[in-house]
């Protein structure tokens, strides 16, 4: 049987959650990606060039183009009209959405977004459908770099993209280009075209494209450090296996999967510095460590289902009251709340940090109890994870190593990636590429 994580989001809601979570990282890839994406609708809206559903695919796609940004710290210059070196955030954002987004079929044109058309035109190996994928998104780029950052006029942007037609960009596509007519600012543009929104929400997500989606934030989050690649997923894993254990219905492990699996989203916002501090934070480290919780309810935005938020924004409160961030007693704490929070720690324990090794089983024995003894967590849950910590810690093992297998191997191909500097050396790698025999595996 698979889970269904949750079935209450539509597109809006994903493209929002997603929206507010990239701008905890960096409020100016957000609002680019989003105009990127705007103008690419207005590109092909009306023109006929592809269907509705790949349209709503183009602009997703668009939306978070520059994800490998957030990885590589090319921010600054990667804003820039004439950019010297993107390879980095564009090797890195096609292989990440290769391996962890619904849109992998579309990643190669992530890596070549922005290479100029007399470079892409000719690769026999690539198909016509990605090179124009990555020329739309690079014209739309271009577009906005020129007007939103540079300031300058539609009709200067407009002859620029003339002058690169047939060089710099598909002549196809510049003719489609050069039709905007953006009279105004582009998100003003954007804020005031009802069409653009109707459109996205028109054509609805699957259930399970949903899912993968929220799970492509999750290893934004996780994968910023190999200190935490697997946490949300290790959590989600003893979550689940708790609540087969209490023997909760399928709807409420249902709300157990999506409440841990989005329990850490606010987590993207705080500096790695604190996230990997050896030891333990000062009073003003914690401080803003605990913002997590807080953030994370911002980016849901009211998106989520309430009974999943709340499982999610209490996973650090404690039956005494001593938890945050609302520092909420037992008798406001669902058997669903405690649980995740005791999957937390369990996964915490049982993570390697730069300071130290996996807590064995005897040790994460330890602490649970005292803490249940301290009235800290749920005696009840505290005893049945002892009495089935080795059950639960093998099968979550397990649910791991897909995941770090293919994340150390994206990072593989990453460093061996951007060694290459031309595209025809790019493109020979990525097609010697195999897909992982293991795909990551949750609950």
């Amino acid at each position: 049987m698979r889970m269904q994580y949750t079935n209450t989001l539509n597109n809006k809601s994903i493209i929002g959650i997603m929206r507010r979570f990239c701008s905890n990282i960096e409020p100016r890839l957000t609002e680019h990606g989003s105009r990127v994406a705007y103008i690419v609708f207005r590109m092909l809206h009306k023109a006929g060039f592809c269907s509705a559903m790949d349209l709503r695919d183009l602009c997703l796609l668009a939306h978070i183009h520059d994800i490998g940004a957030y990885k590589t710290e090319e921010i600054s210059r990667m804003l820039q009209f004439e950019t010297q070196n993107v390879w980095g955030h564009c090797s890195y954002g096609y292989l990440f959405i290769r391996y962890f987004s619904p849109l992998k079929k579309l990643a190669p044109a992530i890596l070549f977004h922005h290479s100029a058309w007399n470079s892409l035109e000719g690769q026999a190996e690539l198909t016509s459908s990605i090179k124009d994928t990555a020329q739309i998104i690079h014209i739309a780029d271009r577009i906005d770099v020129s007007m939103s950052v540079e300031g300058k006029s539609w009709k200067d942007t407009r002859d620029s993209l003339i002058k690169g037609r047939g060089t710099a960009y598909a002549p196809h596509l510049v003719d489609l280009a050069v039709k905007l007519d953006l009279t105004q600012p582009i998100e003003e543009e954007q804020r005031v075209d009802p069409d653009y929104f109707d459109f996205l929400t028109s054509i609805p997500l699957s259930t399970e494209e949903t899912t993968d989606y929220l799970k492509m934030l999750v290893f934004l989050i996780d994968f910023r450090s190999s200190y935490t690649a697997t946490h949300t997923i290790t959590t989600t894993s003893i979550s689940y296996e708790l609540g087969l254990l209490l023997d909760l219905p399928e709807s409420q492990i249902n709300q157990i999967l999506c409440g841990s699996l989005l329990h850490d989203l606010g987590k993207i916002a705080i500096p790695m510095e604190i996230l990997e501090f050896p030891g333990k934070l000062s009073s003003q480290a914690m401080s803003i460590m605990m913002t997590h919780v807080d953030l994370t309810e911002e980016i849901f935005g009211g998106a989520i289902d309430e009974t999943i938020q709340r499982i999610s924004l209490r996973h650090h409160e404690k039956l005494d009251g001593s938890g945050y961030p609302r520092g909420l007693t037992a008798r406001e704490l669902t058997v669903m709340e405690r649980l995740v929070a005791i999957a937390d720690i369990i996964s915490a324990l049982t993570g390697k940090r730069s300071y130290k090794d996996s807590f064995p089983k005897e040790k994460i024995t330890t602490i649970l109890t005292n803490m249940k003894n301290a009235s800290l967590l749920d005696s009840s849950i505290v005893d049945l994870t002892i009495e089935n910590l080795d059950m639960i810690l093998d099968a979550t093992a397990d649910r791991c190593k897909p995941i770090l297998d293919v994340y150390a191997r994206l990072n593989e191909e990453y460093e061996s990636l951007h060694q290459l500097h031309n595209t025809e050396e790019k493109l020979q790698f990525i097609l010697s590429l195999q897909d992982p025999e293991l795909e990551p595996v949750w609950p």
